[in-house]
């Protein structure tokens, strides 16, 4: 599929996502929508990648749905029409299922979808220029994306609650101190950073990485039974695969030759 509403890349084993309406401010549309679902399922198929970076171009992250989309939408439900589908749970689903580590790039506003949507990441790295609203209440909807599961769980309900009620603007300085994202970074930056972080993380065995967030994502609603049988099965799993062993065998190479190379020191 010819991408014109997104743009991906590859460097090295990380998966590069652009959002890329950036005269619409990266705002949610159908066409995004699917050429969203095409590219992460190609990038979920693909061995190669084993990091992906969603981030936007232009000066926004995502500044939400699109309004106009939202206007022809209640058009067409008045006309008595079928509906389009724009809000069903598929996209949600996908990014939510994405079974690789997901790393947001907020370079700007992350307004509606574009919060929501970081929410579904395992790690949000923020440009000193990032804008956060959760906004849904100003246009008389309500947050989607998992956003009601996700946000309590990171920031705490009464302050999920302050957010989704209030539709209040939270800068970077103030998103990082209540938890919403992981790091920020000057503007200039922030791919670095993230690509940084992304390599890191590319690094290591993809079969335990996936492994490592299946067991997180798994540990936020089980109980602490469920987690530590969950846990032992994941670990047991693990160990009978070659890419531990090798793991394993070069830790231990290396461990020896630090002790040498200090010996010789002395």
């Amino acid at each position: 599929m010819l991408y014109s509403a997104i743009d991906y890349e590859k460097k090295g084993t990380t998966g590069i996502l652009r959002l890329n309406r950036p005269e619409k401010l990266n705002a949610l549309s159908p066409q995004m929508k699917t050429e969203l679902l095409h590219c992460l399922g190609q990038a979920a198929g693909d061995d190669g990648v084993r990091v992906l970076v969603l981030t936007g171009k232009g000066r926004a992250f995502s500044a939400g749905g699109d309004l106009q989309t939202f206007k022809h939408a209640y058009e067409v439900y008045r006309r008595g029409d079928a509906d389009d589908g724009f809000t069903d749970p598929v996209l949600p689903r996908a990014f939510i299922d994405f079974p690789k580590p997901m790393i947001a790039a907020v370079n700007g506003p992350a307004v509606g979808f574009g919060l929501t949507v970081s929410l579904t990441c395992d790690i949000r790295v923020a440009s000193e220029q990032a804008l956060f609203i959760c906004a849904f209440v100003r246009i008389g909807v309500t947050p989607e994306f998992g956003s009601s599961y996700f946000l309590p769980r990171l920031i705490g309900y009464g302050k999920a609650a302050e957010l989704a009620l209030t539709a209040q603007r939270v800068d970077a300085a103030e998103a990082l101190r209540i938890g919403l994202v992981n790091r920020v970074v000057p503007h200039g930056r922030l791919m670095d950073e993230t690509l940084a972080m992304a390599e890191t993380i590319g690094q290591f065995p993809p079969a335990a990485v996936q492994a490592v967030k299946t067991l997180l994502r798994h540990g936020m609603h089980s109980t602490r039974e469920q987690v530590i049988d969950y846990e032992e099965l994941s670990f047991r799993h693990l160990m009978k695969k070659r890419e531990h062993y090798d793991a394993v065998c070069a830790t231990i190479e290396a461990i020896s030759k630090h002790k040498k190379e200090g010996g010789k020191k002395r």
